[in-house]
C-alpha cells in the first residue's frame, strides 16, 4: 500500500481510493466522503495550491490548460458541488480521483481509446460506446472523453477495476430492475386500474446531476441500472425554486420528506402532491382570466381616448406579454406546459405498486423534485 509524508507533523495518509473506510491518521482529519464520492480537504483549493505529495507538478502543462478550457464550457460540479474557479482546483481534484499526473494519463489513454473503438454488431445495426454517452454530438467529441473518463473511473471505484465497463453500459436495465418492472407491470392492482402499460426507460451511464449539472467524482443511480425513469413526458422534474414556485401558486405547502416509510405515507404523499397539481391548473387558469379581463377593459379605456404621442404609439406596437407569462414570471418555459392538465399523471395505484416492490420515489428528493424517477437501493 502507497503512503507518503507531508512536512510538519506527522501523520499517515493513504491515497482516497483507500481512505473511504478510515484512515490511519492519529490525530484528527476530515472524515472520508462516502463510498464512490471525492473526498477533498478545503486546503487542497487553496488558489494555486497543488500536491506535490500526490505528484503534481509544480507547473501546470499545455495539455492541461486545454482540458480545464473543455471542462469550464461543460455543465460540471464538483462531487461537492463546487465550481472548478480554476485550473488548480480541476487539477487537485483530479488527482484526488486519478492518482498522480502519469497516472491519470494512462488512464485517459485507455478510456479514450475504449470509447472510440467500442461498438457492437448486429445484424440489423451497430451500436457504438461513443452513441450511448453524453457529449455524442460530433462537435462535442473532446468534451465526450473527458466526460467518459470520470465515468468510466467512477464504474471502477464502485465495481472494481476489472469490470468491463463497456459491456456495463451495453446491458444497461440491471436484472433485479428489470425483474421488479415486470411484476410491476403484471400486478393485478395495474391490470385492474389501467389498461395502456406505462412507459419505463432512463438508463444512463453518467454521474449525479444537480440542477443540471454533473457531479464529477460520482455515479448516478441511472448509470447502475438501478433507476427507472416512469412516463417522464408527463411527470417532471421540478428544480426547488420551481417547487417553491408552484407551491406559493397554488397556496399548499407539500411536506415531502419522510413520507415514503409506508404505504399510507406514500398514498398520503401523492395525494397532496396531486392536489396542489390541479390547484396550480385552477389557480393559474383563474388569474388569466382575471388579467384578460383587465386588459380588456384597458383598452376599451384607452379606445375612448385621443390617440397619444410617439410613446403612446410605441406601447401600443410593442410586442405583448401573455397572460400565462405574466402569471409565471421567469417560469414561463419550463413550468407552463404543466398548467394545463397538471405536472402529476402517475396514477395512484403504480406509485403505490412501485412502494411495494421497494422503490423509492424521487418526489422525496431534498434536491430537485424528481416526479418520474424511481430507484431501488443498490446494496
Amino acid at each position: 500500500m502507497a503512503s507518503f509524508r507531508f512536512p510538519g507533523s506527522h501523520c499517515r495518509y493513504r491515497l482516497i481510493p483507500e481512505i473511504d473506510s478510515g484512515t490511519l491518521c492519529r490525530q484528527t482529519t476530515p472524515a472520508p466522503g462516502s463510498v464512490g464520492r471525492l473526498s477533498v480537504w478545503p486546503e487542497l483549493y487553496s488558489p494555486g495550491f497543488l500536491p506535490a505529495a500526490l505528484g503534481v507538478p509544480d507547473a501546470i502543462t499545455d495539455a492541461d490548460k486545454t482540458e480545464f478550457a473543455i471542462v469550464k464550457r461543460m455543465p460540471v460540479l464538483t462531487a461537492k458541488r463546487r465550481s472548478y474557479r480554476d485550473v488548480g482546483r480541476y487539477l487537485s481534484d483530479r488527482t484526488l480521483y486519478f492518482g498522480a499526473p502519469d497516472d491519470y494519463r494512462a488512464f485517459a489513454a485507455e478510456s479514450d481509446f475504449e470509447l472510440e473503438n467500442t461498438k457492437w454488431v448486429r445484424k440489423k445495426r451497430t451500436r457504438t460506446l461513443r452513441s450511448m454517452i453524453e457529449f455524442s454530438r460530433a462537435n462535442e467529441r473532446e468534451k465526450q472523453k473527458i466526460f467518459y473518463r470520470w465515468v468510466r473511473k467512477a464504474y471502477q471505484r464502485k465495481y472494481g477495476n476489472e469490470v468491463d465497463v463497456p459491456e456495463l453500459i451495453r446491458r444497461g436495465m440491471s436484472q433485479e430492475l428489470a425483474d421488479k418492472i415486470a411484476e410491476v407491470r403484471g400486478s393485478i392492482r395495474i391490470k385492474a386500474a389501467h389498461e395502456e402499460q406505462f412507459k419505463a426507460g432512463g438508463f444512463n451511464p453518467r454521474p449525479i446531476k444537480y440542477k443540471g449539472q454533473y457531479l464529477f467524482g460520482t455515479l448516478s443511480e441511472h448509470a447502475t441500472g438501478m433507476a427507472v425513469d416512469i412516463d417522464d413526458k408527463q411527470n417532471p422534474q421540478l428544480t426547488p425554486a420551481e417547487w417553491e414556485f408552484l407551491e406559493k401558486l397554488g397556496d399548499k405547502k407539500v411536506s415531502r420528506f419522510g413520507r415514503w416509510a409506508t404505504e399510507a405515507a406514500a398514498e398520503a404523499l401523492w395525494m397532496d402532491i396531486k392536489e396542489l397539481s390541479d390547484l396550480v391548473v385552477k389557480k393559474a387558469g383563474a388569474e388569466v382570466k382575471r388579467i384578460e379581463k383587465e386588459r380588456a377593459e384597458k383598452e376599451k379605456a384607452t379606445a375612448a381616448k385621443p390617440t397619444g404621442g410617439a410613446a403612446s404609439q410605441a406601447a401600443a406596437t410593442a410586442t405583448p406579454v401573455t397572460p400565462l407569462q405574466e402569471v409565471l414570471g421567469k417560469h414561463f418555459t419550463s413550468l407552463s406546459r404543466w398548467t394545463t392538465n397538471g405536472f402529476l399523471q402517475l396514477p395512484l395505484e403504480l406509485v403505490l405498486e412501485l412502494h411495494a416492490h421497494g422503490f423509492t420515489w424521487g418526489a422525496t428528493f431534498s434536491s430537485n423534485v424528481d416526479l418520474h424517477h424511481f430507484e431501488l437501493d443498490d446494496k
